[in-house]
Order: structure tokens, then C-alpha cells, then sequence
């Protein structure tokens, strides 16, 4: 059985995809506006356009860092302060229209409508539902709310900005569809790991009764068929010696359920590994005492750039395990399944929710996903608190 699982479940790529999204659509309304308002300077006479100016580019650099951070109460400030930027403009602009001689504009007027389309991104890269709503929410709010308010200081006449509202309700429309998509695949994505698991404990099983019937096989059949083929009567010291061992070795499981060639340093292990034995051995030198289980030789049928991708993603989860975990264990596995590959480096530390980022995750998640995903293979990470981690990685390339 191959397990092929959807890298981006926990919305890591499509929320960065649509955080560049939004910076462009901010930078392209934002810069837009400050083009026009710029050349009104000389038509207008009214030099102080280039405060207003001025206060499009605090609002443009709010909504893209507001976009681009990860923390959410970071986030809420940065869309706070792009809304002052707003505010500033906003008032320049109102300003400004209604003391040019000519009709006087409303406060739906064009100047003032294309940054309020910017500020009403900042919520969409968000990865949960409601922080994302509660984000556009006060985009919209502080926003456009603002600038009527400009507006109304200034004396002009206000007026409701249908293309503002009809944005904000179509953004949230898209937002809570993306996220019960989400929530839809990570449902069918929880399924498959409980597969992928319950697989995994089949193997593990066979693999310990395989070895514990071929240690019976050698060591309590063995003392059978010597005392068989003895002569009658008592068994001599050397016999019973051995007979000792054997039965003291028995009630030492650990002979069962060490993988051979993994006690001691796991480099030796990957001795015939060479692109992985720089990575393992650094991980060795930090403290980290590893494990190294499977179909280890399978690696070495990978293509270049498969390997020095998987180098990377496995580097990156045994740092994050000395870094966070909390513990200094851990264990890679190698399973083959041609054409592919898999390989899942798992901890007993203290874990993390797998729905929230922080900074101790992002690294994990960002590297290790665009590591495996780059070359066409696919990601999942499982952990809980205090329950561990478990990165499983598939990648495309071994041979049939």
C-alpha cells in the first residue's frame, strides 16, 4: 500500500499564495491612487497632496506586513496602523475635492475608494475562519468606516460605497468557502493517517514476529535438538551454561526489538548512505541519539535532486526535535514502496497543535513542505501536546 497525502491540508501554501496575492492587488490600488494624486498636485495647486501621499504609503506598508505575518496580534496592529495611513490620506483627499472649485464629490468618490479595496485584504491569508473574518472585519470597519469619517469632517456629502460593500461581502464569501474546503480535507487527510498508521503497526508486528520466532528458533529449539541428540541421562555444566543464557536472553526483549544495526551511532547505520550521513551526524554531534529503522538502502536509488531535498526536509525535523521537543530521541524510518519512497522522523516530546502556527512550527512546517513538495512528493505532519511529532514524508524516484 503507497499513502500519498495532501501536502497542504493545514493551508501553509495557500495562505502565503494568497498573501502575495493580496500585497500585489494592495501595492497596485495603493500605488495607483498616489500616481493620480500626484499629478492633481500641479493642477490643483495644493502641495499638501503629498502628505496624503505620504499617508498611502504607512497604509500600503501596514496591509502587506499585516499580510505577511504570522502572529495575529501582530497582524491586528499592522491593519491599524495601514487604517490611520488611510485616515491621513483620506483627509488630504476630502480636503483637497471639496476646496477645487466644481461640484463637490461624495464620499464615494474614486480617490478615496481604491485604498479602502486594500485595506480590505489584510484578512485573507489568515489560516482559520474566524481569525480571518475577524481580521477583514476590522479592515472594513476602520477603514472605509474612517474615511467616511474624513469625509464628513471635511463637508462632503456622504454616500454609501457600493463597490466597497459588495468587495467586503464577495471576501468573506471566498474566505468561508476556502475554509470548509480546509476543514473537508483535513477530515479525508485524518482518515488516511489513521490508515497510514494502523499500516504501519502491521508491518511493526510482523517485523517483532519475525525476529522473536527466529530468536526461539535460535536459541530454545537449538538447546532442544543438542539435548535430543545427547546421551541419556544428566546434562553436563557446559549444557546447562548455555541453557542459562538462552533462557536469560529471552526475558531480555530488547534483542527482539532493536532493529540490527541500529544500536549505538546511527551514522553507521547510514554508512552506505552517503547523502544522509551529514545530516544524521550533525544531528548526533547537537545530543540527539537516533534511531534508524527500514528499507535504509532504498535511499540510495533516489535521483540527486530527490536526495538533496529529502537531506534537507529530515534535517530540518531533527533540528526542530533538539530545538523544541523537549527530548533527545528520535527515530527515522525508511519504507519503500516503488516508484516512492517514504520516510518519517518522530519524537516523544512535548508536540505542538498541528492547527496553529508559532514560531517554533514555522520553520518545520515551510521548510520541510517546500523541500518535499518541490520535487513532487507530499507532507504530513502529526503531533498533539505532549503526545510527540511525527513528520511523514513520501518522495517520487525508486526504481521499480
Amino acid at each position: 500500500m503507497t499513502l500519498q497525502i495532501a501536502a497542504d491540508v493545514g493551508g501553509v501554501a495557500t495562505s502565503r499564495a494568497l498573501g502575495k496575492a493580496g500585497v500585489w492587488l494592495a501595492c497596485v490600488f495603493v500605488g495607483a491612487t498616489a500616481l493620480i494624486a500626484a499629478l492633481l498636485i500641479p493642477v490643483t495647486g495644493h502641495v499638501e497632496i503629498l502628505f496624503g501621499v505620504g499617508a498611502l504609503l504607512v497604509c500600503a506598508a501596514g496591509v502587506v506586513l499585516a499580510l505577511l505575518t504570522p502572529a495575529f496580534t501582530r497582524a491586528v496592529i499592522f491593519t491599524l496602523v495601514a487604517c490611520a495611513g488611510l485616515y491621513g490620506f483620506a483627509l488630504v483627499a476630502a480636503e483637497v475635492a471639496v476646496a477645487v472649485p466644481g461640484p463637490t464629490p461624495s464620499s464615494d468618490f474614486v480617490l478615496l475608494s481604491m485604498p479602502e479595496f486594500a485595506v480590505l485584504v489584510v484578512g485573507i491569508s489568515r489560516r482559520s475562519l474566524a481569525t480571518s473574518l475577524t481580521l477583514g472585519a476590522l479592515g472594513f470597519v476602520a477603514g472605509p468606516g474612517l474615511v467616511q469619517l474624513a469625509a464628513w469632517q471635511a463637508g462632503m456629502p456622504l454616500a454609501p460605497d457600493v463597490p466597497v460593500l459588495a468587495s467586503f461581502a464577495a471576501l468573506n464569501l471566498f474566505v468561508t468557502a476556502l475554509w470548509m474546503g480546509r476543514r473537508d480535507a483535513a477530515r479525508g487527510t485524518a482518515l488516511m493517517s489513521g490508515a497510514a498508521l494502523a499500516e504501519e503497526k502491521d508491518v511493526a508486528l510482523g517485523r517483532f514476529s519475525h525476529r522473536a520466532a527466529t530468536w526461539v528458533h535460535d536459541t530454545v529449539l537449538n538447546d532442544l535438538r543438542v539435548i535430543a541428540a545427547g546421551e541419556p541421562g544428566p546434562l553436563d555444566e557446559r549444557q546447562l551454561l548455555a541453557i542459562d543464557r538462552d533462557l536469560a536472553n529471552l526475558a531480555d526483549t530488547r534483542l527482539i526489538l532493536e532493529v540490527p544495526g541500529a544500536s549505538g551511532s546511527a551514522t553507521r547505520a547510514l554508512a552506505t548512505v552517503p547523502m544522509l550521513v551529514a545530516v544524521v551526524r550533525g544531528a548526533e554531534q547537537a545530543g540527539l541519539q537516533l534511531r534508524v529503522s527500514g528499507d535504509i538502502q532504498a535511499v540510495n536509488a533516489l535521483s540527486a535532486s530527490a536526495l538533496r531535498s529529502l537531506e534537507r526536509a529530515i534535517a530540518e525535523c531533527l533540528d526542530n526535535v533538539v530545538q523544541h521537543s523537549g527530548v533527545r530521541e528520535a527515530e527515522i524510518s525508511v519504507m519503500s514502496s516503488p516508484p516512492e519512497l517514504s520516510v518519517m522522523v518522530s519524537d516523544a516530546g512535548v508536540g505542538f497543535d498541528v492547527n496553529e502556527t508559532g514560531v517554533d512550527t514555522v520553520g518545520l512546517r515551510m521548510t520541510v513542505v517546500d523541500a518535499i513538495v518541490e520535487i513532487g512528493g507530499s507532507v504530513q505532519i502529526w503531533s498533539r501536546p505532549g503526545a510527540g511529532t511525527a513528520v511523514f514524508m513520501t518522495v517520487p524516484g525508486v526504481a521499480q
